[in-house]
């Protein structure tokens, strides 16, 4: 039984996280009966067949964006719909006295060009400059969509500073209208009903503008009427660190967004490569390994689906079919606890011609960096679910003959990779709770993947003191979620950021779309008591 989730990607940087997502997902593909993929892709996917007959596998997505904002993309995608075989047929009317206005064609990326014309070469260089003028997520999507995949907000145009969708309340507002939310809730709908096993919803967002009002509005909608389990990813996008009165609206929506998502998610784990979040992004989160650029969202979100991909293998996995999104969020949302850590090891630090054993053993710092904006990730007192990729049995130990002061260490006498990583836990996370994870294949990042790997990386993902020179085709991976006393930090620093707007009438925005002085005074008040939720004393 697949056990089916439906995925909504709510936002354009949602959206770039998400082409990532399905590109490394199509990528993990196996085709080989010899080597089946350990990954259930039913899970995310849906069979269908078009008007030819033609089996198809997509994605079961509904992916919410501006006006705009879709580039070459048409809005019913091509999968379905071919244009030569449309027929035409003939007016009711002169058309010598009809007046056509059409839009101009947006040209497709290279990238997808090639894909399109299945060209196969392709030098270095035209593969570089393909990938690095992205103006927008479908410049590097791989996967085709269903024609009920794409939502476009007509109302709003994408970067458009007359109109612009950066209020909480505009989002919020939307979902209210009549004829938008009975055409969304109606693509929801058939999802759901061609669906055996509906576990859930997992649900990525914008969190700084309107889609936050969107994407809670729509949370609580799916919480009403299905009643499943809702896993949340509220994205804050990196970009400029200069404050203005732009950067404070956007914490009040963050906070607006937080409240709602309190009250009706399963779990959410808010993401963001920038380390401070708000009123700024800050400084780009350190990986030894990585050289990326913070202002560049095709880099930023590619780290971001690198780790939701790896930590949802945890209800995707087929050996635990039974493991599901709703023991997920039952493990980390004790006590009231909503928010959840997230962070990610990438690559995993195997060093070049080293095994997991020594690897562990030599480890100096923590095993993951956060991914949570003013967090930090304690190992002790905490509750963790982990996902480590990309390790085989082979590079666990030595041999027998061959093991000489490995055979001194107590993790020697484990057989399995994860036995040992169970065992490197129990031992490094006092009083922690753990739920592990582990699968053979590595994540594959071929192109379009950006390029951000250090020339030290080899093309296996091992790490070496020395450059190597190889393009990177695949890495071992570490990701998880965790719920512990870093994340009242997190909301006392929002609280903090969010109190210093003394009256909402300052950005008459809010108040004009009904919301009103009390409403932010009770939001600020629930941040305060998510904060001490997570405090030591409070358990």
């Amino acid at each position: 039984m697949a056990r089916e989730i439906i995925t909504l990607q709510l936002g354009h940087y949602s959206n770039y996280v998400g082409a990532h997502w399905w590109n490394l997902q199509e990528s993990g593909f196996s085709y080989d009966p010899s080597k089946p993929s350990e990954i259930n892709h039913d899970v995310l996917y849906r069979e269908g067949e078009t008007i030819k007959k033609e089996v198809t596998f997509t994605p079961r997505l509904l992916a919410v964006d501006l006006k705009g904002s879709l580039g070459y993309l048409n809005e019913r995608g091509s999968l379905y719909d071919d244009p030569k075989n449309v027929q035409d047929h003939t007016c009711l009317w002169d058309d010598n006295k009809v007046e056509v206005t059409a839009e101009e064609s947006v040209p497709v990326a290279p990238f997808v060009q090639s894909l399109q014309n299945g060209s196969e070469q392709q030098n270095e260089s035209d593969e570089k400059s393909d990938l690095e003028n992205i103006e927008t997520w479908t410049d590097y999507l791989i996967p085709r969509f269903h024609p009920r995949t794409i939502n476009v907000i007509k109302d709003y145009n994408h970067e458009c500073t007359k109109k612009p969708f950066d209020v909480f309340s505009y989002g919020y507002n939307l979902w209210k209208e009549e004829q938008y939310n009975d055409d969304f809730c109606d693509r929801i709908r058939q999802y759901a009903e061609e669906c055996d096993s509906l576990q859930g919803f997992q649900v990525l967002m914008d969190s700084t503008d309107g889609f936050s009002g969107l994407g809670s509005a729509c949370i609580e909608y799916l919480q009403e009427e299905y009643g499943k389990s809702i896993l949340a990813f509220p994205l804050i996008e990196s970009g400029s660190n200069e404050m203005s009165a732009a950067s404070l609206i956007k914490v009040v929506n963050i906070a607006l967004c937080w409240e709602k998502l309190g009250e009706h998610a399963s779990l959410f784990s808010p993401l963001s490569c920038g380390e401070q979040g708000w009123p700024c992004p800050g400084l780009p989160r350190k990986f030894d390994n990585l050289t990326y650029d913070l202002d560049q969202k095709y880099h930023t979100s590619a780290i971001l689906a690198t780790a939701l991909d790896t930590l949802s293998i945890r209800y995707r996995h087929k050996e635990f079919s039974m493991s599901a999104l709703s023991d997920l969020c039952a493990d980390l949302n004790k006590l009231g606890r909503k928010a959840a850590a997230t962070s990610l090891s990438l690559p995993f630090p195997m060093t070049v011609k080293k095994d997991l054993i020594d690897v562990l053993d030599d480890l100096e710092g923590p095993l993951w960096t956060s991914l949570s904006p003013s967090c930090k990730i304690f190992p002790d007192k905490s509750m963790h679910s982990l996902a480590l990729r990309g390790v085989n049995e082979a590079r666990l130990k030595r041999p027998l003959g061959e093991a000489k002061k490995q055979m001194e260490k107590p993790a020697y006498r484990c057989s399995t990779v994860h036995e040992m990583m169970t065992m490197y836990l129990a031992y490094s996370c006092h009083a922690s709770a753990c739920y592990l994870t582990t699968v053979e294949a590595p994540l594959k990042v071929s192109k379009p993947f950006p390029k951000i790997f250090n020339n030290n990386v080899h093309a296996n993902g091992d790490i070496a003191d020395w450059p190597v020179g190889q393009d990177v085709e695949s890495v071992p991976v570490l990701a998880g979620l965790h719920s512990g006393s870093g994340l009242a930090f997190m909301f006392n620093s929002l609280h903090t950021q969010a109190s210093r707007v003394k009256s909402i009438r300052r950005f008459h925005m809010f108040e004009d779309t009904g919301l009103e002085q009390d409403d932010f005074i009770h939001c600020l008040d629930s941040l305060l008591d998510s904060k001490e939720s997570y405090e030591d004393h409070f358990i």
